[in-house]
């Protein structure tokens, strides 16, 4: 009988060994090792490590092997989403720029962990398609992924490109830190409204006395003169949105883009969308041409269709909406939502659902691998019914392109509306001539192309 016993705990042990989730090799899987298997305690901490990508499906180059890694440091990044929950999201720097499953060249990316995500994992690759399809001028690049942390499975992650100033991600002058010129801090700024603290942030009382804090994202560190410029663009943005000028404030906003992001956000009925994580940026100004603000790019949809209610995203939100309420007031700003509206209903709509549809066939797998290796931890979502979740998603999306439709029906069809361009196309100088970085582009629903039709990436 001990011997029966025996055995009997020994294969147990196996089952539970062999039960114990691995990756699933549906997708790549991204191998991080610290150096001394040092934990990732904090978000400010840089910590060594090596990093290899295996490709698995070949459908990207792996980047590295296990005999030659890459080098890199890694901490842990997020305000909630670090505090809060168990599956923690990373920052990962390269010492040397890294072309990273088909993603162009950069040091920075980021490990998302999408952990707040009931609805398939599919918010973030949702937006970033409405995103894409609108045309914004940039949208970070994402691929899903599994990760191996120190030896240890750690899920399903989304490896995406971090926001920042780069030829390839928000293309503008870059701003030296500490600059005085001003020519050159007319330019290369790129800020977040946030909703936590942080050093050097600008703050102020919006025209309807919500206190709202801008925080620094590039450049860092601040001279006075660039510290009084960026005060002054800022309160007049807020100025212009409270005062009768419609001139003032197409001077200062870019109203197309800022119409493209705040549809981006309604159709994800997104109630936190300009309380954090809300970047603006401003290129320099030339030639005697300023250039406006523009919203974006957009970023975290942890709290999409959470509050799930047929009206606006700036009414009566979860929390508070900064500058948006006052600005949908605008007669202009309408103008062009109700334009990007007509072309997303009657262009897009219907191929964004696919491409997010396709996506959830891709990951359907780690997901509800996903939902082993986290259950039972810190603020857990269940994804493991992935068709549940998966089709409750859709009709949120459904529920939402619906409830928009019954109030601006199909929009206003753009003055200027042909088909679609695509990268290959001729744009046959349809749009707008301007002057970028001393070469003369065409600009065409929100996109850049050469004179030759090649599109600017």
């Amino acid at each position: 009988m001990r011997r029966f016993l025996l055995c009997l705990v020994s294969a147990l042990g196996i089952l539970a060994l062999n039960a114990t989730p691995k990756p699933t090799r549906t997708l790549p899987i991204v191998y991080v090792n610290t150096d001394n298997n040092r934990a990732i305690n904090d978000t400010e901490t840089q910590i060594p490590a090596s990093v290899y990508i295996d490709s698995v499906l070949a459908e990207y180059p792996s980047l590295g092997s296990a005999a030659a890694p890459i080098r890199a440091t890694i901490k842990g990044r997020g305000n909630y989403t670090w505090r809060d929950f168990d599956k923690k999201p990373y920052k990962i720097k390269f010492d040397v720029k890294q072309k990273v499953l088909g993603m162009p060249n950069n040091r920075h990316w980021c490990l998302l962990a999408s952990a707040d995500d009931y609805l398939g994992f599919l918010k973030l690759p949702a937006g970033l398609r409405i995103s894409k399809a609108l045309a914004l001028r940039w949208t970070p690049r994402m691929r899903p992924v599994e990760l191996v942390l120190n030896g240890k499975f750690m899920g399903l992650y989304f490896l995406t490109e971090h926001v920042r100033i780069a030829s390839n991600r928000v293309h503008i002058h870059e701003q030296a830190d500490s600059e005085t010129h001003p020519d050159s801090i007319s330019g290369g700024w790129l800020v977040e409204i946030d909703n936590y603290p942080s050093e050097g942030n600008i703050t102020f009382n919006e025209g309807n006395g919500q206190y709202v804090m801008i925080s620094l994202r590039e450049p860092e560190v601040l001279s006075s003169a660039q510290r009084n410029y960026l005060k002054s663009q800022i309160y007049a943005i807020n100025d212009a949105l409270y005062g009768d000028s419609d001139a003032r404030l197409e001077e200062l906003l870019d109203l197309e883009e800022a119409a493209k992001y705040y549809l981006v956000q309604e159709i994800m009925e997104d109630c936190e969308s300009y309380h954090g994580s809300c970047f603006l940026y401003k290129d320099r100004d030339s030639l005697g041409m300023k250039d406006p603000w523009k919203f974006g790019p957009v970023w975290d949809f942890g709290n999409a269709y959470n509050r799930h209610q047929e009206t606006w995203i700036y009414v009566n939100p979860t929390w508070a909406q900064y500058w948006i309420g006052q600005l949908a007031s605008r007669q202009p700003f309408q103008q062009a939502v109700k334009e990007q509206w007509w072309i997303y209903y009657h262009t897009m709509k219907d191929s964004v659902r696919a491409q997010v549809r396709a996506f959830a066939d891709k990951i359907e797998t780690a997901a509800k691998n996903d939902a082993e290796v986290w259950r039972g931890t810190q603020n857990y979502c269940d994804n493991s019914n992935y068709a549940d979740v998966r089709d409750r998603y859709f009709r949120r999306y459904d529920w939402r392109i619906n409830w928009l439709y019954s109030q601006w029906g199909e929009g206003i069809r753009p003055a200027t509306w042909d088909a679609p361009l695509t990268p290959a196309s001729q744009p046959e100088n349809k749009g707008k001539l301007i002057l970028r970085n001393g070469q003369l582009l065409i600009l065409s629903r929100g996109r850049l192309y050469t004179l030759q039709g090649q599109l600017v990436q």
